[in-house]
């Protein structure tokens, strides 16, 4: 009778091991849910929709490659914006320094050739913008640097004595716009491509979206910046005449003045251009944003544990595993009687 009860209450005993083993398991899978926020074993358990669940995986996928792209387009659309606005503060600058200089009496003492110089270097300076390893006003050479050197250094454009209106005056910094067959303006720097490329903005731009493809590139040989760079060239060569003809030094200055309201007009009207492109562009983020979200909540739907319900499941278990470590304890406690 004594070795009968002992064996019956062993494999109760093992019967009751087996249970809480079994329990702990259970509680350690519902426990893994609740710290990862997802259903167990990934596409298994949810394998009626993982069809449905790689296809909105691979839609995110692309929807997050896109808004990846959007935010280094964005962010040069505002390195342009950025710069525009200084090479226009720039020309403001300009026009106050011709301004002053047009007195010939106050520019023998001002050294006019010297403010100019540094005007120029400092709208080379913003024209060689990087993002990275990448030259922004560059176009579709944006490897390359798109001057060739300062522009303090190039030589004289517009000879001493030269008389604004007559014919030739005009020639050497003759402004193009894209679509023609342009001239080289003597600060570019060509390197091995052609010049169109340096007006082929339209390949400076990237798909927002499928089959949607914009283009935000600004280019060194804008008007705007060709007609400042031109103003300024003006101005620094008319000082030649300073003190030698005074009449046509004043003449001369002011020709540079009517260029540089010319260069003024055309860089608000770039900025303006990318100002829009800023806008478009700012649109699609949010468009991908709200693509993303709900994509993010399908995606979720299926595979996201339900954790009200994995939390009162966790109670359960617990609750089950203290009884059964409390009958286990009485069953050693009445083997031990037994024994005894």
């Amino acid at each position: 009778m004594v070795a009968l009860t002992g064996t019956t209450q062993l494999a109760m005993q093992q019967a009751m091991s087996r249970n809480i083993s079994l329990l702990t398991t259970m509680l350690n899978r519902q426990n893994q849910q609740l710290a990862t926020g997802l259903k167990l074993d990934g596409l298994i358990g949810v394998s009626s929709q993982a069809q449905e669940l790689g296809a909105l995986k691979s839609k995110l996928g692309t929807v997050e490659n896109y808004t990846e792209a959007l935010k280094t387009a964005a962010n040069r659309t505002d390195l342009y914006a950025l710069s525009l606005e200084k090479i226009i503060d720039l020309a403001t600058d300009a026009k106050d320094m011709m301004i002053k200089n047009r007195d010939p009496y106050f520019a023998s003492t001002a050294a006019p050739a010297t403010q100019a110089a540094t005007l120029l270097n400092q709208i080379g300076s913003i024209l060689q913008t990087k993002d990275g390893d990448r030259y922004i006003f560059s176009g579709s050479n944006y490897n390359a640097n798109p001057l060739s050197g300062a522009l303090s250094d190039l030589p004289a454009v517009y000879g001493p004595g030269a008389v604004p209106g007559t014919p030739g005056y005009d020639d050497p910094l003759q402004v193009v716009t894209d679509g023609t067959q342009p001239g080289q303006p003597p600060y570019l720097n060509l390197g091995p491509a052609d010049l169109q490329n340096f007006y082929d903005t339209s390949e400076v731009g990237l798909y927002v979206d499928d089959n949607e493809r914009v283009s935000y590139g600004v280019s060194a040989v804008e008007s705007g910046f060709q007609r400042v760079i031109d103003a300024i060239l003006r101005f620094r060569d008319a000082t030649a005449d300073l003190g030698v003809d005074d009449p046509n030094y004043q003449a001369r200055v002011d020709d540079a003045m009517k260029q540089l309201d010319l260069a003024i007009s055309d860089l608000k009207s770039t900025a303006s251009s990318n100002g829009y492109r800023q806008q478009h562009l700012e649109e699609v983020q949010e468009r991908h944003a709200r693509a993303a979200d709900l994509l993010k909540i399908r995606i979720g739907g299926i595979q996201d544990a339900d954790t009200a319900e994995v939390t009162t499941s966790i109670a359960g278990l617990q609750s089950a595993l203290e009884a059964s470590y409390v009958v286990t304890s009485k069953m050693l406690s009445l083997s031990l009687v037994n024994y005894l």
